[in-house]
Formats: structure tokens, sequence, C-alpha cells
């Protein structure tokens, strides 16, 4: 694996499926959802094709102007069991922990809704360690937009001119959403795959053991 990517001064994580398996929650409450509007079932091979795109951003396509009504159903279908079923990733806090150690600008960037974000990580005690928190609805534009990236990275001293940022900050997420964020807000785009699909300019890790491995190996370089 190339290391020769520089050190970052601050890491932004995506939630979904790169710090917390949340695939089971998401499904279910959108099995719900469908079953709510007398949609036809969705098997978990179809759910997980998702976009991965804001409720803002898909929600009208799929309902029209009931879109707002279907939300209210989802994020109630959600919160209905997110907390129990909340499970972290392997070794997801000693990444997040480690990035924080070194760094001490460590955020999240999800196209969850903010609100609810908020409530899963106070809920795991992690508040400690992010410097922002970022989700739908709090910045201008969701991701694939770079404002949610933009928006965290406020106070900070890293600012985004020239089409660069001032200081290296590195973007991790599972999906192309991310990797669009990334690139549009000039991060380093790390992404949690089991192979690079997406070419040089994106660092690949298999997940978050891989990555505490890559961030360890930086650091020692500095």
């Amino acid at each position: 694996m190339n290391l020769s990517y520089p050190f970052p001064a601050a890491v932004l994580f995506d939630w979904d499926n790169t710090l917390m398996d949340t695939t089971p929650i998401l499904y279910k409450a959108f099995c719900v959802l469908r079953e709510h509007f007398s949609l036809p079932e969705y098997s978990m091979e179809e759910y997980q094709k998702q976009t991965g795109l804001s409720l803002r951003e898909t929600f009208p396509n799929l309902f029209g102007d009931q879109w707002e009504a279907a939300k209210q159903v989802y994020l109630n279908a959600y919160r209905a069991h997110h907390l129990d079923m909340l499970t972290p990733f392997d070794q997801a806090r000693e990444v997040v922990a480690f990035a924080y150690k070194k760094t001490g600008k460590v955020g999240v960037v999800s196209n969850k809704t903010g609100a609810i974000l908020r409530e899963e990580i106070a809920y795991l005690g992690w508040e400690k360690y992010f410097f922002a928190v970022v989700g739908a609805g709090d910045a201008e534009r969701d991701k694939p937009a770079p404002d949610p990236v933009f928006k965290a990275l406020e106070g900070t001293g890293i600012v985004y001119e020239k089409g660069c940022l001032s200081a290296p900050v590195w973007f991790v997420g599972d999906g192309n959403a991310d990797m669009e964020c990334a690139r549009a807000a000039g991060c380093l785009p790390v992404r949690m795959a089991s192979e690079n699909k997406d070419g040089p300019d994106v660092l690949t890790v298999k997940n978050c053991a891989e990555l505490l491995s890559v961030l360890y190996s930086c650091a020692e370089m500095l």
C-alpha cells in the first residue's frame, strides 16, 4: 500500500457503514416505510444498491408531494430501534480516538438526519472526539456537495482557496457520495472497500482496523 499520503491535519468520517454497521437498522426502517405505502417488498440486496444520498435528495423523486410524510414515517421507524441496534465496526472507536489524539480535529460528515446522528454519537459517548458533527440538513446542501465539509471545517483554520485546502484533510467513507464530496472539497478521499475501484487519487482500506494501521504508519513517518 502506498503510504506517501500526507498525514492529515484533520480527519472527517462518514457515519453509516463507515464507522457504524447500520445497514440492518436502515433496512428495517425502509421496509416499514414501503409497507406503509403498500409498495412491493425490497430484499436486502436491492436495498444495498441505494445511492446513500440524503432523504431530501431522494424522497421527492420516490414519493412526490407525499415525501415529507414519507420522511416522517421512515424517521419514526428508524428511531424505534436505532439505539438498541447501533453497532460500531471493529476498531471504529480506536481509529477515531487515534485520529483525535494525533490531529485534535476529527469530525463526522453524514447524510443521516443531523438530530438523529447526534443522538447516536451521544448514546455511544463519542462526543469528546468530534470537533464537528454535520448531518443532512445542517448545511445548505448535503453530500455529494462539498458544503458539509466546509461547514465542518469552520473555525479550524483550514480553509478552501484556489481549489484546495490549506492543510491536508482525509475524508473517510464507503459510498460514491463520500468520494465525490471529498474531491469537491479538496480532501483526500479514503474509501472503505475490499479493493480500489476508484483510481490512484483514492486511498482504499478494507475496514477500520486497516485504516488505523495506515494512520499509525503515516504518523511514524512524521
